[in-house]
């Protein structure tokens, strides 16, 4: 008896400590913090119209490049139990899963699906989430969008060889009509010498951080009406996002792109409004608004440089930076316009309406570029700040020519010049509502009856179709009693 427990002794004790170096021994894991996963693709987009088709199915592989095995310790999905997807990540379903180990230069296939009611006219125009994955204590995902209701959806179909970004190529003229709203996914890129016309009542729905762009010699007409004006929003339709700036990008007039034209549109809740770049020729508008709206841009309403932009009946409002910023020299006339900022998002510290003729190149010399003029008649520059306007003139070079005739002004400038004709200054337009974009004139407004009565008589109606009889009031909206 004794021998024999001494001969099981160092048995024992040799199989304890394996049992134990075995239990902490390494797992073959990889677990370095800088590893990466590889997709075969960053976005899922989902081609289906769900009003017509309520479920599909898409899939993407997820693969480790390494030369050990990975463990990748979750996978989820962004929204939770709420989102309209579902995932099977190799084999294994749900919207959240963990511990899917990769072998060394293997892949796995994820799965995705989502399903919708197709009548639910309550869907966001784009149904969107992401699905995230754990690795090492590193976050990576893949974005997800789906079409949520029924509308045409307008993608990338072109990527660029040099820069590899992808967007939608308009390669030949086309109009949109108001069967069904337009939603724009990514860039949309209209191609040199072509037109996108849009006609009354269409709605225009631009997805995070998407832009319109017009190249060289291309043109849009917007040929909105009072009872349907063309819109160009965001895409999300919740009651929150209704009035909510910088949810898309702009609509980018490029140099020498030309014959713009928008008539009764109604911009809004972007980054910029409209940007018109400049064309080093002034025999034709640039841009020609009118009877329109720009608001709740998180940024600049009119971003204008060495352009030529002709306005009348117009509205910018809201802005977080500015309303309308006038760089580097050009041509311009505002008839009867409300340039209106109480943008209550942040603080704004810069004045609604820049105007200036330079800027410093590369090399921080300047170059001057000729204000031919900036007219502004009938109008209105009022706001929060103390002072609503900058003249930034370079001294002593270049043409800076102005001239405020008949407009009611925010500002502590002098209006003594002969560019003031007839200006009031500091004196509170009494617009109706300005929590609620509202500028219509309230009664005792002093801009009633101010404006000068040459201009008025050129537009005879306002931006609501009501007589403006002269001399007209100031702004785009003619004085009338407001009902309850």
């Amino acid at each position: 008896m004794i021998r024999l427990q001494r001969f099981w002794a160092p048995a024992i004790v040799i199989l304890f400590i394996y049992l134990l170096s075995g239990s902490c021994r390494d797992t073959g894991f990889d677990t370095d913090p800088s590893i990466k996963l590889n997709f075969s693709q960053d976005t899922l987009l989902f081609d289906t119209v769900f009003t017509t088709v309520g479920s599909s199915t898409k899939s993407f592989k997820v693969y480790n490049n390494h030369h050990n095995r990975i463990n990748i310790s979750r996978i989820w999905l962004e929204e939770g139990s709420n989102s309209f997807f579902r995932f099977n990540a190799d084999g294994r379903p749900g919207s959240y899963v963990d511990n899917i180990e990769i072998d060394q230069n293997d892949s796995i296939i994820v799965y995705v699906e989502i399903t919708v009611d197709p009548v639910n006219q309550n869907l966001p125009l784009i149904i969107t989430d992401k699905i995230n994955f754990e690795i090492n204590g590193n976050q990576q995902s893949i974005s997800l969008a789906a079409w949520g209701q029924d509308a045409i959806f307008i993608k990338p179909n072109y990527t660029d060889p040099d820069s590899g970004i992808s967007y939608y190529l308009m390669t030949d003229n086309q109009t949109w009509n108001n069967e069904l709203p337009y939603v724009l996914y990514g860039f949309f890129v209209v191609d040199r010498d072509k037109i996108l016309t849009i006609n009354e009542g269409t709605r225009i729905h631009l997805h995070n951080n998407s832009s319109m762009i017009f190249l060289g010699g291309s043109s849009i007409k917007v040929n909105g009406t009072l009872d349907a004006p063309v819109t160009f929003q965001g895409d999300r339709l919740e009651p929150f996002y209704r009035e909510l700036p910088g949810q898309w990008g702009r609509i980018w007039l490029t140099a020498t792109s030309k014959d713009h034209e928008f008539n009764y549109a109604v911009i809004k809740n972007g980054t910029v409004g409209l940007h018109v770049d400049s064309i080093g020729s002034f025999s034709n508008p640039t841009l020609t608004i009118k009877n329109s709206i720009i608001k709740n841009m998180s940024s600049t309403g009119l971003l204008l440089q060495g352009s030529y932009v002709y306005a009348e009946n117009t509205i910018v409002a809201n802005c977080g930076e500015h309303s309308a910023y006038i760089n580097i020299g050009g041509k311009y006339e505002f008839n009867h316009c409300t340039f209106a900022n109480y943008y209550s998002i942040g603080i704004r510290q810069t004045p609604m309406v820049y105007i200036n003729n330079y800027y410093f190149d590369k090399n921080n010399n300047v170059q001057i570029r000729d204000l031919i003029k900036a007219d502004f008649g009938n109008s209105i520059i009022y706001g929060s700040l103390n002072d609503e306007i900058l003249l930034d003139f370079f001294p002593g070079l270049g043409l800076a020519n102005f001239k405020f005739d008949h407009c009611l002004l925010k500002t502590t400038m002098e209006t003594t010049a002969s560019n003031y004709i007839s200006v009031l200054k500091n004196q509170n337009p009494l617009f109706n509502n300005v929590q609620d974009n509202d500028y219509r004139l309230m009664s005792g407004s002093p801009a009633i009856n101010k404006g000068n009565p040459n201009i008025a008589a050129q537009i005879p109606f306002d931006i609501l179709g009501n007589p403006r009889t002269p001399p007209g009031d100031l702004g785009a909206m003619q004085y009338h009693e407001i009902e309850d």
